[in-house]
């Protein structure tokens, strides 16, 4: 008695069809879906009624636009801004932008501020003065010294005297009193306070 395998047996051509496999419909659906993709590429991604749309919009924008289209360009002049278009912003074969000429240019800059400076001081010491007044000097004895009265206030040699000047203090120093002058010194100034002559009236 023979028996047969009926596992081994060659399987019919229309088996396949009957049941596929897993594999077979994924290939399928992706290969539909390219099929559309490719069919929407090549009519530009419009169906039939959208296109037609598309083409009469397209018609009504070519038989409004105007008939001439040429474009006229002119050229326009631009203001020129001195110091902005006449020069380069960074010259590097100018001296100025190169530190080391920068210092040598300057280097009498320093002397010239501190001339200026002393020039604003004395002006200072100056108008301070002009505001001042001697009243008198007042002298005790031959030992003792000295001593000169200033706007009402008493002062011996040594001691200074505050004057105010535009919300500003200063101190000067009652350096000399002599029978009828006063010197007094700041910030290395000096300044001659005298006393106003008398008149004689007969």
């Amino acid at each position: 008695m023979a028996y047969v395998n009926k596992t081994n047996s060659v399987p019919s051509a229309a088996n396949p069809l009957r049941s596929p496999s897993p594999k077979t419909i994924a290939a399928i659906v992706l290969i539909a879906l390219m099929a559309v993709l490719w069919l929407r590429v090549l009519t530009g991604g419009q169906t039939a009624p959208s296109a037609a749309l598309a083409a009469e919009q397209a018609m009504l924008v070519a038989t409004t636009k105007p008939t001439e289209t040429s474009v006229r360009i002119e050229p326009a002049a631009l203001p020129i801004l001195e110091g902005r278009h006449d020069r380069l912003g960074v010259d590097l074969f100018s001296a100025a932008n190169w530190p080391d000429f920068r210092a040598s240019a300057n280097a009498a800059d320093p002397v010239d501020e501190h001339l200026a400076q002393r020039q604003r001081q004395k002006a200072l010491l100056d108008s301070l003065s002009q505001s001042l007044h001697l009243d008198a000097i007042l002298q005790a004895g031959q030992n003792v010294c000295p001593r000169a009265c200033i706007d009402g206030k008493v002062f011996s040699e040594g001691q200074t005297l505050t004057v105010k000047k535009d919300k500003e203090m200063y101190e000067l120093t009652v350096s000399q009193i002599d029978d009828n002058r006063v010197v007094l010194t700041w910030d290395q100034w000096s300044v001659v306070l005298k006393m106003a002559e008398s008149e004689d009236v007969d």
